[in-house]
Parts: C-alpha cells; sequence; structure tokens
C-alpha cells in the first residue's frame, strides 16, 4: 500500500509574501518530512471584511510565483482566491480532499489564531480534514496556555494538533510596507518580489524607481 502524500497548506494576504513566510514552509517541510507546501493567498476572508482593502490578488498571486519559483518543494494555489465570496478554510479542505483523498494536508497557522479556531466556521470539518501544524512565532501564546488549548481542541473535535517550533524572524508584511515608502526593503523579501512592486508601483514602491532614475540622471 502506498504511503499518502503529505502536503502542507500555509495561507495568508501575503500582501506581499516575504521571507518569513518562505522560512516558515522550509521548516514545515523539514520537520514534517512534507512533500509540498501549497502557498495559498487568501480571497476574500470573512475575518478581515471590514478591515482596509487588500492588493489585487493578480498582484498578491504573481508576486507569490515569484517569490517561491526557485523551490520544487512549493507549489501555488489559486483556489481561493478564485472563489467567488467569502473564503472559509472549511470550504477549501472539502474540496481538497475531494479532489485529492490520497494526500494528507497539513494546515499552517500561528498560535494566536489557533484560539481562534473554534469559532471559525465549521471547525469540526477543519480538523476532520487536516493535521494542524501550529507556529507560535517569538512566543506570543505562553507554552502553558498554548497547551491548554490544544488539549481543548483535541478533547472537544478530535483535532490532530503539532507544534511546530519555527526560527522567528522580525518581519511582517505591515513592516514590508512601510520600509518600502522608506526605501529600504531588499533584506526582507526575495529580490524578484521586490522589483515586481516597483515595476507596478505597489505600497509606494514607484518612488523607488523614481529615485533610482534621478540618481541615474545624476551620474
Amino acid at each position: 500500500m502506498n504511503q499518502r502524500r503529505k502536503i502542507g497548506i500555509l495561507g495568508g494576504t501575503f500582501d506581499p509574501i516575504h521571507n518569513a513566510h518562505l522560512s516558515l514552509g522550509h521548516q514545515a517541510l523539514e520537520q514534517f518530512r512534507l512533500d509540498q507546501v501549497l502557498f495559498m493567498p487568501t480571497g476574500i476572508s470573512y475575518f478581515k471584511m471590514n478591515q482596509k482593502q487588500m492588493t489585487d490578488a493578480v498582484h498578491r498571486a504573481a508576486m507569490v510565483k515569484l517569490a517561491i519559483q526557485d523551490e520544487p518543494r512549493f507549489a501555488f494555489s489559486d483556489i481561493e482566491i478564485r472563489r467567488e465570496g467569502e473564503t472559509y478554510t472549511a470550504d477549501t479542505l472539502q474540496e481538497l480532499c475531494r479532489e485529492h483523498p490520497d494526500v494528507e494536508y497539513h494546515f499552517i497557522l500561528g498560535a494566536d489564531s489557533l484560539r481562534d479556531m473554534e469559532r471559525w466556521y465549521h471547525p469540526q470539518v477543519i480538523f476532520d480534514s487536516a493535521v494542524i501544524l501550529v507556529a507560535n512565532r517569538n512566543h506570543q501564546v505562553p507554552e502553558k496556555d498554548l497547551k491548554r488549548e490544544i488539549d481543548q481542541l483535541s478533547r472537544r473535535f478530535g483535532a490532530r494538533i503539532r507544534l511546530l517550533p519555527i526560527k522567528s524572524m522580525p518581519v511582517s508584511s505591515t513592516m514590508i510596507r512601510e520600509q518600502i515608502h522608506q526605501q529600504d526593503a531588499s533584506a526582507l523579501v526575495p529580490a524578484s518580489v521586490l522589483a515586481y512592486i516597483r515595476a507596478h508601483g505597489l505600497y509606494g514602491g514607484h518612488l523607488l524607481e523614481e529615485q533610482e532614475e534621478m540618481e541615474e540622471k545624476k551620474s
């Protein structure tokens, strides 16, 4: 009998994708011997309906593809951004499991999100469909509280939850959008993504191009 493939799912707005996302994907691959990690930009998240408008999905998808192009074990999924209306993790996992019954999915998320999962749309479906890998970035949730939450979810939903120890990077998409305005983000995102941001004037990235053109004219 063939062993089921193990595929991780790393979702997010990826607005923009950055080096910490890629590092998290690599650590999940190695620690849980995953065959692949799917990078999945979110569509219209019901959690973020009242927040500021995200960058267009076309741009976010393009940046993800550029960021992962040199890692053969990373793959892009547009399953959520092509779905009309609000996006629910339960629907995504059901669709994936239906299309690929031979795959064991591992859903990667932060410890802060784990605390809210029982209030997500159809949490039982989520826990039945995937192993949950919890990354406690910068110890944002005290270990005692995290273990208690895992025990509660395991008892109530039969959840399969594993801790994903990670080496955190002090990077966030918000930080990058701010650094872009300050003209310094080269250490935070892959060069290909930074070039795309500049080329399309995202997050004020056009300011960088204009300055470079002025410097070239002076030289």
